[in-house]
């Protein structure tokens, strides 16, 4: 339990980890340190006290400290904000006519000037690697549109821009004097909490549940953002235009916010300050381009893989100062803040070290999304495959003219797969005994055998062009160059095979796979495809989408120079 202690003009707080109520508030006191380390570190003072160890901390305070604190955490300004429509019950400061291109033709649009106010967020600034850049701005973003998206709940802001000392400094030290009169009465002083401190907080529900906390403990709320990494998640939409399938990201869905729950403080707040400056300053139109995902899940991932990249040894151990990270999808629709999902993930080895390997050459939406909840829940990857098959256009996953052209192709995500699986193979091969996912390793690896022989036989058989006639025409990079009516037939061969296992279902799906994929010569060793026949029995639905995986994998072959000779 949290304790409280009041001693001439110093108030002292003391927290341990394993009391605190939630994710958010041991985020919150990691947060709290380092915002004093910020400051010490811009040459504030008077500044708190502070003694840390493994599992909890004690902070001293004056008011004068306090105070400090307060107004640097809600440190604001006033800057000029324009606006294509008018804001609602506020009259512009004034308007302005601005020249713009449409179609190589210019045109005038007006734009109405509003007086807005600016979080400064320096105790950030002091860590990003961009200082006063797009990670700042994130943060901001996300605080006027989730946490402080309604505008009383940023008066204190508009305090401070008006050059005014934080009223919550009194409200928070008288606070903390009638919680320690209370104590030493035997009692504990609480408080509301407020959703613009504490994530799914609601002071007026249907169950009629307060949502109250020990005011020491609230305090801690003020500060978890500042531990925590913002995404932004990108809606994905298909869409058909003039006979062409084209996949739409250009509309952001909220801000996903990975809150992570500290195990070691002292070693944890180090960690905090390595990420914060280690961050990716790269940009994405205006946003940091690391800060974009494809999926919810993402956001976890790339919380843990920031915080234990560099804690993977060479042996394949790996520590880490975080017990869970917490993830909240949120977004702003009118004047309502909704949370759309929210999820934990817990520190593993070998997802992290999973997730470290594919993460930079994963680059389709659809991939992700069949991949990455099943990293996370332990599950094989190709688990979900078929659910994803179901419910997009075969294009998407099929190479063809309707392919989507913009957006990576799905089957490249998924060769690099089967490639790396191979590689594991031929790594673990000689070790231990076979364990369960070795089976189903070598399960894709002969599936993905099977499939390429018999789309690149077929392909051979109906273009009338065979590989041995042009595998050496190559270019000056080395790649080879797949004659038109190769390509094409491959590509029909592909998605004839995946829309006929699509719709096929049990014994359907065994005769089509044993009479039409079996139906060319095949070269596997005798034992390697009874292991196939007797899984193909025992387990189709997995057989089934390793099969169609594997179409996708071999669905492109190059037009130029985009791709070598395997």
């Amino acid at each position: 339990m949290s304790a409280i202690k009041m001693e001439d003009d110093k108030l002292t707080l003391e927290y341990n980890l394993a009391d605190l109520p939630s994710a958010q508030h041991k985020a919150g006191l990691a947060g709290l340190l380092v915002m004093i380390e910020s400051l010490k570190r811009r040459k504030k003072s008077p500044l708190p006290e502070t003694r840390v160890s493994q599992a909890s901390a004690e902070i001293t305070f004056t008011k004068e400290a306090l105070r400090l604190l307060s107004d640097d955490l809600y440190d604001s300004q006033w800057i000029e904000i324009d606006s294509k429509q008018k804001w609602t019950n506020k009259k512009p400061k004034r308007i302005e006519e601005i020249e713009i291109d449409v179609d190589g033709k210019t045109k005038k649009e007006k734009r109405f000037i509003y007086d807005d106010v600016k979080p400064k967020g320096a105790f950030l600034q002091v860590y990003y690697p961009d200082g006063d850049g797009l990670w700042i701005k994130l943060w901001r973003d996300m605080l006027w549109n989730i946490l402080r998206g309604i505008p009383t709940t940023r008066n204190v802001y508009n305090e401070r821009a008006d050059n005014k000392p934080s009223s919550e400094t009194d409200k928070i030290w008288n606070s903390f004097a009638k919680s320690f009169k209370a104590k030493q009465k035997g009692t504990r002083l609480t408080s509301p909490l407020s959703s613009s401190l504490f994530i799914g907080a609601e002071a007026d529900n249907p169950e009629k549940i307060p949502f109250v906390g020990p005011v020491e403990d609230n305090f801690l709320l003020n500060f978890w953002t500042i531990v925590s990494l913002i995404h932004v998640p990108w809606e994905i939409k298909i869409e058909r235009k003039e006979d062409q399938i084209w996949v739409n990201q250009s509309s952001e869905m909220g801000y996903v916010l990975s809150i992570p729950e500290p195990n070691h403080l002292e070693y944890f707040c180090e960690d905090v300050i390595d990420v914060l400056r280690s961050l990716d300053t790269a940009k994405s139109a205006y946003r940091p381009r690391s800060a974009r995902i494809d999926i919810f899940e993402e956001s976890g991932l790339e919380c843990l893989y920031y915080f234990t990249r560099r804690r993977i040894d060479d042996a394949g151990g790996f520590s880490t100062n975080l017990h869970t990270i917490e993830m909240y999808h949120m977004q702003k629709k009118g004047n309502r803040t909704r949370q759309l999902a929210a999820s934990r993930i817990h520190p593993d080895v070998n997802m992290i070290k999973e997730y470290a390997q594919v993460r930079d050459s994963m680059k389709n939406p659809f991939f992700k999304k069949m991949y990455l909840p099943a990293l996370i829940s332990g599950e094989a990857w190709h688990d979900h495959a078929d659910m994803l098959f179901y419910n997009a256009p075969a294009p998407i996953f099929v190479h063809s003219a309707k392919t989507p052209k913009k957006t990576p192709f799905f089957g490249k995500d998924v060769r690099n797969k089967f490639v790396a699986i191979d590689k594991n193979l031929e790594i673990r091969k000689g070790g231990d005994s076979m364990n369960e996912k070795d089976h189903d390793d070598q399960l894709a690896r002969r599936i993905f055998r099977l499939i390429r022989n018999y789309v690149f036989r077929k392909a051979e058989e109906k273009s009338g062009k065979r590989y041995e006639e042009f595998k050496n025409n190559k270019n000056e990079k080395g790649y080879v160059k797949y004659p038109p009516e190769y390509r094409e037939t491959l590509e029909k061969v592909c998605m004839d095979a995946f829309l006929a296992m699509r719709g096929r279902r049990e014994q359907d799906f065994i005769e089509y796979f044993t009479g039409t994929i079996c139906s060319v010569p095949q070269f596997l060793p005798e034992e390697e495809y009874i292991e196939v026949a007797k899984d193909l029995m025992e387990e189709w639905r997995k057989i089934k989408n390793l099969s169609m995986l594997a179409i996708s994998a071999n669905s492109y072959v190059s037009t130029s120079s985009t791709q070598k000779e395997e």
